[in-house]
């Protein structure tokens, strides 16, 4: 395993106490070092499992205790600030729970995580869990910001400015226009990940816009990577895939 993070001060929050203190007593070190070679991420993990995380989120901030905005931010930096894999999962975990009464303002907070999440396990559930509802809930304002993002340095900030159009495309709000510019735009790009979540956000659009998804794959056609097209298509009617693989 890599080296371990520095030594962390002792929080003055005794659910942060409790939390790292419950994440260390579950860890397990072959479970660590295989998550840390499967995710290809220079976190340090203690070896936990999704359904574990959550349960040691769960256990330190029960949803019975509400959270205001200002609290639940800090606690999410904290626990942002030290290199454990799980500390970040939970804090993603708290940040989802705030979606709904987050606005345009905690944009900028969202795409500094994007540029940390070393890895598309916290980069998919930061998009897919916060940001994606997010522009669900707000639509434009959240879009006019987001879609620059498409041109950051950062992969997974690029990468999360896809995502953000899977929970609306799933609840056949999609911005139209929006989705497919930046889908068109980063078609080039040679990186695995880009070319993804291109693909599973089409196949995602695909269940309630077939017809566009179809027009689009054709008319983009070897402008997309050969994954990019076998993903968005994989859910299209028979003969709409058919016409876009040529098989």
């Amino acid at each position: 395993m890599a080296k371990q993070p520095t030594r962390r001060s002792n929080s003055s929050d005794p659910r942060i106490r409790d939390l790292r203190r419950s994440l260390r007593a579950a860890g397990n070190a072959e479970h660590a070092r295989f998550h840390k070679g499967y995710h290809k991420s220079s976190l340090s993990f203690h070896g936990l499992k999704t359904p574990a995380m959550r349960a040691a989120a769960r256990a330190a901030f029960p949803r019975r205790d509400k959270l205001e905005r200002k609290e639940l931010l800090e606690l999410v930096t904290e626990l942002w600030t030290f290199e454990w894999f799980e500390e970040r999962f939970c804090a993603l975990e708290l940040l989802s729970r705030a979606a709904p009464e987050l606005g345009a303002r905690d944009l900028p907070l969202i795409k500094r995580l994007t540029t940390h999440c070393d890895g598309w396990v916290l980069l998919d559930h930061l998009a897919c869990n916060t940001l994606s509802p997010l522009a669900l809930n707000l639509g434009e304002p959240i879009y006019d910001k987001v879609c620059t993002w498409s041109r950051h340095r950062h992969m997974w900030t690029r990468r999360a400015s896809i995502l953000v159009h899977i929970r609306p495309a799933r609840a056949s709000e999609l911005a139209l226009d929006r989705a497919f510019e930046t889908f068109e735009e980063r078609l080039f790009e040679e990186e695995f990940f880009i070319r993804k979540a291109i693909g599973w956000t089409l196949r995602e659009c695909s269940r309630h816009y077939p017809k566009q998804v179809h027009e689009f794959l054709v008319r983009v056609g070897d402008a997309a990577s050969g994954l990019t097209r076998r993903e968005g298509a994989r859910n299209l009617p028979a003969a709409l895939r058919r016409a876009v693989l040529g098989k």
